[in-house]
């Protein structure tokens, strides 16, 4: 897993640390629950108004013709990050996991979420879920709409992922 920080004021500093000390942990755990995990970096993010730019960026080098200043100024109905803990995503080398920690107040806002999101990460992990991934990017980036059936299905493995995902922060109480 490889770990980087952005734009970080004095007031997150205690729990970015944290976040960075328990990571490897939190992967351990989520690995031997669910199965291997593809190469991880994660962001822990000090600036509210960058998650999307860092996931939206990462989701445009993946799709060749798209901008990421246009990718950035396109309102994404599947995100709501301003509140958000944690954000994950495919890039080129695996998973990006941006996490939004000014948003946490406790550590267990920390443990919950890393679990969380490491299991979004084992979830986008093998390659027929990356390019299953990839070509609804494609849709919601407007490059190739995909046929309506197919979204439904993609849409509601998301809210099943989704609820698995809720279901393993039962994990962080090992962290």
């Amino acid at each position: 897993m490889r770990i980087s920080t952005v734009r970080f004021l004095l007031g997150g500093g205690r729990i970015s640390k944290y976040a960075e000390t328990i990571a490897p942990d939190a992967e351990k755990l989520v690995r031997n629950k669910f199965g291997s995990l593809p190469a991880v970096h994660l962001i822990l993010n000090g600036d509210t108004s960058q998650m999307d730019h860092l996931v939206n960026t990462a989701e445009a080098q993946l799709l060749p013709g798209i901008n990421p200043t246009q990718v950035n100024a396109v309102s994404r109905p599947d995100r709501h990050s301003r509140r958000a803990f944690g954000q994950t995503s495919i890039d080129r080398d695996g998973v990006l996991i941006v996490l939004q920690i000014p948003n946490m107040r406790h550590e267990r806002d920390v443990c919950e979420t890393l679990v969380h999101e490491l299991t979004h990460a084992h979830q986008l992990g093998d390659r027929s879920a990356r390019d299953l991934h990839r070509k609804y990017l494609r849709h919601v980036w407007g490059q190739q709409p995909m046929k309506p059936n197919t979204l439904s299905a993609y849409e509601l493995l998301i809210d099943q992922r989704e609820i698995e995902a809720y279901g393993s922060e039962a994990l962080a109480a090992q962290l």
